[in-house]
This record gives C-alpha cells, sequence and structure tokens, in this order.
C-alpha cells in the first residue's frame, strides 16, 4: 500500500517485542520498500501522531482490520496450493534466543516429520547461546537443524527436491517462490512447526 514511503501507525495497544519489531519490517521492506515506520506512542521519534509527522501532512489515508488482514494472508500465501510440505525454515529475520525457546517448547520429544525438513537460521552469537542453554539438543534430537548467519533465500540453498516449504516470515514467503521457484505457505511459529512433526500444512487464519 505505501510502497517506499514512511507508514505512521495507529492503534496499536501494548508494545511489541524486538521480534515482532523486525519480522513487520522485514515484510514492510520486502512486499514494499518501506525503509522506515512510526507506531505513535511506541516508537521513539513517534511520541503522538503530530509529532510523527511534523510539518508533513499524510498522502494516503487506510484502515486495517479483519478484511484487510485477511487479504494480506491470502496474498502472502498465494504461491502455495500443495499441503505435503518438504521444507520448513523459520528465522528470517534470524531467531532470537527467545524465538529458538518458543520452537524448543513445541519440538521437545517430538521428531519431525520423515519426509520433511526443519531448519532453523540465528546469528553465531545467538546459537552458542542455545548450546549452552540445551536448545540444539532439543532441535537435534528433534531431528531439525539449528543454524547461522545465513537463509535460504540469500544463500540459495534449500533441501534437495524441495517443492513445498513453509515459513514463520512473510519476507521469506515472499523471496522463497520468487528465488528458489517453489511453493511457500505462511503461517505463525505453531502452524511451522506443526508442519515439521506432520509434514502437512493444516494453518490458517483464526
Amino acid at each position: 500500500m505505501v510502497q517506499d514511503r514512511v507508514p505512521v501507525i495507529t492503534g496499536v495497544t501494548g508494545a511489541p517485542d524486538l521480534a515482532r519489531l523486525k519480522h513487520f519490517g522485514a515484510a514492510a521492506a520486502s512486499s514494499g520498500g518501506v525503509e522506515m515506520y512510526h507506531l505513535v506512542g511506541i516508537t521513539p521519534e513517534a511520541p503522538t501522531l503530530q509529532a510523527a509527522f511534523g510539518a508533513k501532512q499524510p498522502v494516503l489515508r487506510f484502515s486495517y482490520g479483519k478484511a484487510e488482514r485477511r487479504q494480506a494472508y491470502e496474498r502472502a500465501n498465494v504461491t502455495a496450493k500443495n499441503p505435503n510440505v518438504d521444507f520448513i525454515m523459520l528465522g528470517c529475520p534470524h531467531y532470537t534466543l527467545e524465538q529458538i525457546g518458543e520452537v524448543c517448547r513445541l519440538l521437545e520429544g517430538k521428531r519431525v516429520h520423515v519426509n520433511t525438513e526443519l531448519w532453523i537460521f540465528t546469528p553465531r552469537q545467538t546459537k552458542a547461546l542455545a548450546d549452552q542453554k540445551g536448545y540444539s539438543r532439543i532441535i537435534a534430537d528433534a531431528g531439525a537443524h539449528l543454524m547461522s548467519d545465513t537463509c535460504s533465500a540469500l544463500g540459495r540453498v534449500i533441501p534437495k527436491g524441495t517443492k513445498v516449504a513453509a515459513a514463520d516470515s512473510a519476507k521469506q514467503s515472499h523471496y522463497l517462490p520468487a528465488i528458489m521457484g517453489i511453493e511457500c505457505w505462511f503461517g505463525t511459529t505453531a502452524d511451522c512447526v506443526n508442519a515439521a512433526l506432520t509434514g502437512r500444512w493444516s494453518g490458517g487464519l483464526e
């Protein structure tokens, strides 16, 4: 909607955590060209709506509700048709330690489906912390892989024979089909881990 302009967003209640801010920024930059955004009352430059705009006036106003959320979700899943998932990619932007911990809680004591690969990406410093906390062992025991300092779109590396992927990153659901020529489902982290465990996509917009 805004392309490369700077959006000013109102109506957000409660400050999103860093991971959510990163995911939103990455999606906005890849689906459009957004380099900066303001959340009124949350981001430092926008304590008020007036402060966010300064002397300028908005060139476009629009609302985001249930219908727009549904449309955005459908656009993020526009390439996906086949429910049989070969590859789940998590960590774009790179996962935080807290996000790795969330995946471990979903994976612990379970095994990734025999026909599916689960790759998780994080910076090497975070991977070292994940090693110390035992997260890396939980991931390995489940048959998944924790990797560092790259991603499947940037490195152009996916499991051999992959036709259908899944990701919890709107950025990756945009890039993987365009760069690697595969289908890609987009959903929550829980949706993606469930697909890794079952080999099938069953996620959906709540």
